[in-house]
């Protein structure tokens, strides 16, 4: 299977006020940066059993903003928000205990807070609880499953869960294989900007997978994904452009590409050997294109790519 693996992943998304009619101080204050007053007014409501209050103060203790970073604390302050019934926090302190912040790592316990979380609709949970079931560790592996907790993610826009759920659909993992099906998720994950979605997209679109095979389609999203740095996009372009496959040949863009995927380390035989087939004054081309294109889009190749 090629699902990505992400792990426990998530930031908090914390909740405003509850009423437009009681104003949240603490909160308000968090939004505009000012952590220090959001932490003295959280502090209040927090001891007075305010659960919003309560994950504020888990959040700021979490990242260390306006206090010192303090794991102990922000675990403290999940975990009574979490008890509360706050969904925000039952994430939060899912995401500590899975990655053993503040506490010993404990993938059972932390399948229970997301799944505290995702019974109160928590898109994020409901992604990391379809993990869960796909590695078979905390809970039995079960893709139909991961794929019913992926699907409602994915419908709430969630983008790693729409690559994942295409990935189930193209593969009949958990689900019918739906090549339409798999198409429609990768393009959402695609569109979205997530430059993995955006080289399954192509290839698809290429081999017409789900649709009608769409060359120029298929090399518009691989140059997508290669303009930001992705080597697998930046090697398929390269090897259509020494075949002239979609797009007329042209030995200086496919060295250009070639030589980016290998600084980002996708070796090549086969293009190493057609680049040391080209001209001199090919290769020196190339390599203009390239600080070009690593000017206009202020990408960084990390390092020297010759």
């Amino acid at each position: 299977m090629r699902l990505i693996a992400l792990g426990a992943i998530g930031c908090l998304v914390l909740l405003g006020p509850a009423s437009a009619a009681e104003p949240d101080i603490p909160y308000g204050a968090y939004q505009r940066g000012y952590y220090l007053t959001a932490f003295r007014e959280a502090l209040d409501r927090a001891q007075k059993g305010d659960s919003a209050a309560q994950t504020l103060l888990g959040e700021l203790y979490s990242r260390g903003l306006g206090v010192p970073r303090d794991l102990h604390q922000a675990l403290w302050w999940y975990s009574q928000a979490a008890v509360a019934g706050n969904r925000e926090a039952q994430f939060a302190l899912a995401l500590m205990i899975a990655r053993g912040e503040g506490t010993k790592k404990d993938e059972e316990k932390a399948a229970g807070w997301f799944e505290a979380a995702a019974a109160k609709g928590h898109v994020e949970a409901h992604y990391n609880l379809a993990l869960i079931y796909i590695a078979g560790r905390s809970r039995p592996r079960d893709l139909a499953k991961a794929a019913e907790l992926l699907r409602f993610a994915a419908e709430h826009d969630h983008v790693p869960s729409q690559y994942n759920l295409a990935l189930l659909y193209a593969q009949g993992e958990g689900v019918p294989r739906d090549p339409a099906e798999a198409l429609r998720w990768m393009q959402r994950a695609a569109e979205a900007g997530m430059a993995l979605a955006e080289v399954e997209l192509a290839i698809m679109l290429f081999r017409g997978e789900g649709v009608a095979a769409n060359e120029a389609e298929a090399i518009k999203w691989f140059k997508r994904a290669a303009d930001k740095g992705n080597p697998v996009a930046q090697n398929r372009l390269a090897r259509l452009y020494a075949n002239g496959l979609g797009v007329e040949a042209d030995p200086v863009e496919a060295t250009k590409w070639h030589l980016l995927a290998r600084s980002a380390g996708a070796s090549d035989a086969w293009l190493d050997g057609f680049i040391a087939s080209i001209s001199p004054e090919q290769r020196k081309e190339a390599e203009e294109r390239i600080r070009q294109w690593a000017a206009r889009l202020h990408y960084s190749a990390g390092g020297a790519i010759f």
